[in-house]
């Protein structure tokens, strides 16, 4: 019995040794033509700070709205990128786009790959809806419905869309995908953030930024350049028409309406062509001298919170505000990744009980998760976009993450961050031996 449960642990070690080896070389076949085919056709980012106009939006009557709004507008072209985009918000972003096409508008989608088609994508849908009405009947109703994915039905109605390679980052991890949520239109005007275009998602606690001016530049190059990162898609070819005139004339036009407000952003990603969100983030949690809120789904990269707690050592004010993860991914993780962050916390309070850090859960609703990716730090710097506070993000995903100084922009997430702490904040529960385990293997599951 020895022997044989022996033979089965070899054959186990054997079998993972395989994969890996399957996938590093994968991965050196995949970064290989992206090197030769795509590379050179990458247009760079702007280091300097650029001038934006910039609203905050919150939540999903806002934001669902406002992208909407910004898509009827459009009069030559919307790029639009989204990882989860589905059900009927995705429907109405799909019959609107159809009708800008119809007018000449040209319509870009960067969509995450799905393996489903059209047919089977509709059988889903109607099984979930079924599953929908029939809890509605027995007065228990469905608190976060299955994805009801809209990619399949996009392209089958002949909206332009692609799926960016994700083969093309270099990372440890299989699991990667394009989680950047952004519209793009005109080149003068866009938003981006957290929140997906999806009744799944929906009624999740989530904000996007819209902003007009030459910021919109350095969002429509990394859109561009995404467009084009695949594999046979020659002739490759920028699709960014940033107009500096048009987009300065817009954000003065927006800068004298009610909830936008002047300020300057960074753009930082994780892209093949670019990675430096985690280097910069770091950066300026090693600078900060007197207050660092963060707002995060996910919050376990063990680089970010190692800067975290050398900030709370200095003096720091630390406040981290994050999701329970009661419903990440259907179920309940009980705390998931973020029991790291607590886990943290619990270990700098042993040694320095005086130390201004705390953590708090995020109270959520049924089916709901704090989804947004935010930190603030010293009152003055807002950083905001795609980016969860994770070692995947950081490396295997395509994300956009922004760096923006204004005392408007930033008041009002301070403003945000604020309302969250003190109404919906509630003490994170002590590790325990489980929540442990989950701390120690949340970098391989999540």
């Amino acid at each position: 019995m020895k022997k044989f449960i022996g033979w089965i642990a070899i054959l186990c070690i054997g079998v993972v040794v395989i994969v890996l080896v399957k996938i590093e070389v994968s991965d050196q076949l995949d970064r290989q033509y992206y090197e030769e085919h795509v590379a050179t056709h990458m247009l760079p980012i702007a280091e300097k700070p650029q001038s934006m106009a910039a609203r905050a939006l919150v939540d999903q009557d806002e934001v669902f709205g406002q992208g909407l709004e910004l898509i009827r507008g459009a009069k030559k072209r919307v790029m639009f990128g989204m990882y989860l985009f589905g059900g009927d918000i995705g429907d109405q972003v799909i019959d609107l786009l159809l009708e800008k096409q119809k007018e000449g508008v040209k319509v870009f989608m960067l969509l995450s790959k799905t393996s489903q088609d059209y047919a089977r994508a509709q059988e889903k849908e109607a099984e979930t809806l079924e599953e929908i009405a029939a809890g509605d009947e027995a007065g228990t109703p469905v608190v976060k419905p299955q994805y009801r994915q809209k990619m399949s039905k996009a392209k089958e109605l002949g909206l332009n869309v692609r799926n960016a390679d994700t083969g093309f980052i270099k990372a440890l991890v299989p699991a990667r995908v394009d989680h950047s949520k952004i519209i793009i239109v005109d080149g003068v005007e866009a938003m981006f953030g957290g929140m997906n275009f999806s009744d799944t998602t929906a009624k999740n606690h989530d904000a996007m930024v819209r902003v007009a001016g030459p910021f919109v530049r350095e969002l429509e190059i990394s859109f561009s350049n995404n467009w084009n990162c695949i594999r046979d898609g020659s002739p490759y070819a920028p699709i960014a028409i940033y107009d500096e005139a048009a987009a300065q004339e817009r954000m003065q036009i927006r800068l004298q309406e009610t909830g936008y407000s002047s300020c300057t952003g960074n753009l930082t990603l994780t892209s093949p062509y670019l990675e430096n969100t985690r280097e910069v983030l770091i950066e300026k949690f090693d600078a900060a001298t007197k207050s660092i809120e963060v707002e995060q789904l996910l919050l376990n990269d063990t680089k970010t919170l190692k800067a975290l707690a050398r900030a709370a050592k200095r003096g720091v004010n630390v406040r981290l505000l994050v999701d329970p993860a009661k419903h990440l991914y259907y179920r309940d993780w009980k705390g998931g990744p973020n029991n790291k962050a607590v886990g943290m916390v619990e270990e700098l309070k042993k040694e320095h009980s005086g130390l201004a850090i705390e953590v708090r859960h995020y109270t959520v609703e049924p089916g709901q998760e704090l989804h947004v990716k935010m930190c603030i730090i010293d009152d003055k710097t807002l950083g905001f976009g795609s980016t969860n506070f994770s070692s995947g993000a950081f490396q295997s995903n395509y994300e956009l993450f922004a760096f923006i100084e204004g005392a408007g922009i930033v008041g009002d997430f301070s403003a945000m961050f604020e309302t969250d702490w003190k109404t919906r904040g509630e003490p994170a529960p002590k590790l325990n031996l489980g929540r442990k385990i989950i701390s120690v293997f949340s970098d391989v599951i999540f």
